[in-house]
């Protein structure tokens, strides 16, 4: 299924838009992930006495994405993405009143497919924003989400450009996560 989304993505739509240039970027950025855990995985915080509860999480989050755009040297210009977000990490414990104890453990993660509008706000400096369908990797099922970025280009050579980007997703998943970081990547024009 994943195949096929992504022929769909990078060759089929592209080819319906042949004549219009092309620019490709690979993003990868770093943050924190603004969610309450214990109620995004509809577990309380352990506590003595509770047969079961979180123990342990951290909120560290990493979003790569590789992107498509589409007439890239106007003002205004749309594209398609294709990402993997890593949202948290949990760890749980389960020690009934015999026996022993348990652990769990996992990371959410998610695959995403969406659209992109960008608006060049100087020739350096760009606005981005989108929708896309998140896919929850421990098969929990799918949700929307927007992304919200600024970023500043810049050059390397005359088709390589360095993207820095500051960049906020909410996904409306358990809790709704926000993710919200900052990182680089690398475009290239394909004219």
């Amino acid at each position: 299924m994943r195949i096929v989304l992504l022929l769909c993505v990078f060759i089929v739509i592209p080819t319906l838009v042949a004549g219009a240039e092309k620019e490709i970027r690979i993003q990868n950025n770093f943050g924190y992930t603004v969610v309450d855990v214990p109620g995004a995985m509809e577990v309380p915080e352990f506590q003595d006495g509770f047969e079961r509860g979180l123990v342990e999480w951290n909120q560290f989050n990493y979003n790569g994405a590789v992107q498509l755009f589409f007439d890239p040297a106007q003002e205004s210009t749309y594209g398609l993405e294709v990402g993997l977000s890593r949202l948290y990490n949990w760890e749980e414990r389960y020690s009934p009143p015999v026996g022993d104890t348990t652990w769990d453990w996992g990371t959410i993660w998610t695959w995403r497919v969406g659209g992109l509008w960008q608006r060049q706000l100087t020739p350096d400096y760009y606005f981005m924003t989108g929708a896309a369908l998140h896919v929850f990797m421990n098969d929990t099922g799918a949700t929307i989400g927007f992304p919200l970025a600024i970023g500043h280009r810049i050059a390397a050579s005359e088709s390589l450009t360095i993207p820095v980007e500051i960049r906020m997703d909410v996904v409306f998943g358990n809790a709704v996560p926000v993710c919200i970081g900052a990182g680089f990547g690398l475009e290239f024009d394909l004219k």
